[in-house]
Formats: C-alpha cells, sequence, structure tokens
C-alpha cells in the first residue's frame, strides 16, 4: 500500500511542479523499519497540510489554516486495496485551497 501511495504522491508533486507557484509539494520517505512511512507535504499560501501514509495502509491527514491555526481538515483511517488515492483525498485539496 505504501509503495502506491508513494507513487501517486510523485504523481501530485510533478503535476504540481510550475502549475501553482505559490504552492509547495514534497514528499518525505522514512528511514526503513517495520512499518515504513512516507508523508507528502503540501504548503499553500493561506494553509499547510500533511498526509502520512505507512507500510499498513494506515494514513493520516490534516490541513491547518495558517493565519487562525485552525483544523481545516482532519482524517484517519486505513486504505483500502483499489481505493483511488485522488479520490480519497480530494477533500483535503479542496480544504487547501
Amino acid at each position: 500500500m505504501l509503495d502506491r501511495f508513494i507513487d501517486w504522491a510523485h504523481a501530485i508533486q510533478a503535476a504540481q511542479t510550475g502549475t501553482h507557484e505559490n504552492v509547495e509539494v514534497q514528499l518525505t520517505e522514512s528511514d526503513p523499519s517495520d512499518n515504513r512511512s512516507a508523508r507528502l507535504d503540501v504548503d499553500t499560501p493561506t494553509a499547510l497540510g500533511r498526509i502520512t501514509c505507512w507500510e499498513s495502509g494506515d494514513y493520516d491527514a490534516e490541513a491547518i489554516d495558517l493565519q487562525t491555526e485552525r483544523s481545516l481538515y482532519t482524517d484517519r483511517g486505513t486504505l483500502r486495496e483499489g481505493e483511488e488515492m485522488s479520490k480519497k483525498f480530494s477533500s483535503f485539496f479542496e480544504a487547501l485551497g
């Protein structure tokens, strides 16, 4: 499941390059472990967001407003095999603006 998330995150990162000048997207992978993880950080002029996914399929997604420091989006769960990542996390990106 983690490899699917990483592939999807790379595609998100590539799609943002040159498209939105004020949006920064960065993928970070953990060191090898029993339950590796990767996180996708998204920084916009008004909000910060992060999706972390573990090898187990568990994920944690959150977005906060930079000015008010209030939560814009929070979701935790487990990704299912065959689940489309873009659809799963569309509300996350909508919350970021």
